[in-house]
């Protein structure tokens, strides 16, 4: 990994939201943040680095997404026809009579048939709304390379793969006691927790982690919108841990979200995550602006400031104490995550940040390469190979290395292409994913990739498997990875959040 240099306003979060960014330059070498300093002072040894100005823009930590179900965002906003009624919980709405046939056959068939082009598409997506690292990667039958961070899997040099541990399904019995030894031990627990309505039965997670002395400093628990106030205060503000709070998903589904307010109460730290395609927004950029609408609706003492720290400094603040290496914070030593956003409106720079769009995401950078970014910065920047590629009206390079040549970049092109191959003749598709597992051992460390879904469906026996009939298996369009008007008509029908995220459509200019 080489040097670079990023001059321009830098919000380093080293204490949060505290200071406003001020003019300043990033000094990276080999995937890490040197320095970081102001006015004339230069750092030795980086006479031949890359610089790149980037003006006016906020030059802030990489944003985290610490909740996302990656390998399903290829699929659009879904809403059971017919239900105006809020579901319950998240045991509930996977046993809709339309679930299997809109979410979790098409992505059975994408994640097999052309995993490497989903792949592509969902990173993209995420960079667009400034993603730098994101949890909620899916398993495989062997690794593969990504070019954002992998919350789920980083060793940040270690070579440790206990750094931290993920759950969809809840944990019971001697598995939850395995889990709350774990974190004893200083490994994190990112757990989907009491996902659903105050007062349905699965704030049992919750309660089943308290009496398991569970609610930890290392504990991030995912949703937890079903713990009421009594409940958060049960979290001893001594052994405070986090919370990743996804404010569309939850009004989507339920019409209720996290008490953020009572969380942070307790001294819990607040990270966002964008959720999946079916109920979540499109990336970052657009959970901010919900956190924003949900907490002016329901009277959430928010500012845009922790709103931001919420993507940065919070997430970094728990990554921290599992990996043990400055992250979310623009601090010598940290890893070297950056995102550029030119603030967009008016309003301190918080609130330019918290309005921005995706064309208003300047540069991306992780571990000290540029991965996403407009094409003079990207060159400045002395990136790797990129591809073109259109993103929110703006052109951009993204270097999203081709699966066949490490050296080569892929193209736009391809991935759309192959995407919509698959979308257009799902019966083909699945006959190449049945090639593809045939062609040799599944397991081996050349054998065709092989994505692994993480999601439940309560029609399969709790597992996503493979469709019954593939006759009969549809696939709706590739979404575009920008928040655009088919997105905001799908969420303007939705009648579950009644009428409360319409503010979403006019705050992305549609």
């Amino acid at each position: 990994m080489a040097q670079l240099v990023i001059t321009g306003n830098v919000a380093t979060m080293a204490q949060g939201a505290t200071a406003p960014p001020v003019p300043g330059r990033v000094w990276i070498d080999g995937g890490t943040v040197v320095d970081v300093t102001t006015g004339r002072r230069r750092v030795a040894g980086f006479s031949r680095a890359p610089e790149v100005d980037v003006g006016d823009a906020v030059v802030l930590p990489g944003f985290v997404d610490m909740h996302n179900h990656l390998a399903y965002n290829a699929l659009p906003l879904w809403t059971e026809p017919g239900r105006t009624e809020r579901w319950l919980h998240n045991k509930h709405w996977p046993d809709a009579d339309t679930y299997t046939e809109s979410i979790t056959e098409p992505a059975w068939v994408y994640a097999k048939a052309c995993p490497e082009a989903l792949l592509a598409y969902v990173q993209v997506r995420a960079m667009a709304g400034g993603a730098t690292a994101a949890q909620g990667w899916p398993t495989a039958n062997r690794g593969y390379r990504t070019v954002m961070r992998n919350v789920d899997a980083e060793d940040v040099g270690t070579g440790r793969d206990d750094l931290i541990y993920t759950s969809v399904v809840t944990k019971t019995g001697e598995a939850l006691t395995t889990a709350v030894r774990r974190m004893a031990a200083g490994s994190g627990f990112i757990y989907h927790c009491a996902e659903g309505r105050r007062g349905s039965r699965v704030l049992s997670d919750y309660t089943d982690l308290d009496r398991a002395d569970g609610l930890l400093p290392t504990l991030l628990a995912v949703h937890a919108c079903a713990v009421d106030a009594d409940g958060w205060a049960r979290w001893d503000t001594a052994e405070a841990g986090g919370v990743v709070w996804s404010p569309l998903s939850n009004l989507l589904l339920y019409a209720e979200t996290t008490l953020v307010d009572d969380a942070r109460a307790r001294g819990i730290t607040v990270c966002l995550g964008s959720d999946w395609g079916p109920s979540g927004t499109k990336n970052l950029l657009g959970e901010m602006k919900v956190a924003r609408i949900a907490a002016d609706h329901l009277g959430y003492d928010l500012t845009d400031a922790q709103i931001v720290e919420m993507v940065t400094s919070n997430p970094g603040t728990l990554l921290e104490r599992c990996w043990h290496r400055p992250v979310g914070r623009l601090v010598p030593g940290a890893l070297a995550d950056v995102t550029v956003v030119r603030g967009r409106g008016r309003g301190d720079a918080w609130t330019r940040v918290v309005a921005a769009r995706e064309r208003d995401v300047a540069l991306v950078v992780v571990g000290g390469v540029p991965r996403y970014g407009d094409t003079s910065l990207m060159t400045a920047a002395a990136a790797p190979p990129s591809f073109a590629a259109t993103v929110g009206g703006r052109r951009r390079r993204v270097a999203v290395p081709d699966p066949a040549d490490p050296q080569r970049a892929w193209s736009w092109r391809a991935v759309l292409d192959t995407l919509r191959e698959v979308q257009q003749d799902p019966q083909q598709a699945i006959a190449t994913a049945q090639a593809r597992a045939s062609a040799g051992p599944r397991f081996a460390e050349d054998a065709e990739l092989e994505l692994f879904l993480d999601m439940p469906d309560t029609r399969r026996t709790g597992r996503a498997g493979p469709p019954k009939d593939p006759a009969t298996v549809r696939i709706p369009p590739v979404p575009a990875p920008e928040h655009d008007a088919a997105y905001f008509d799908l969420l303007d029908a939705a009648p579950i959040p009644q009428g409360v995220l319409a503010p979403l459509r006019a705050r992305f200019g549609q």
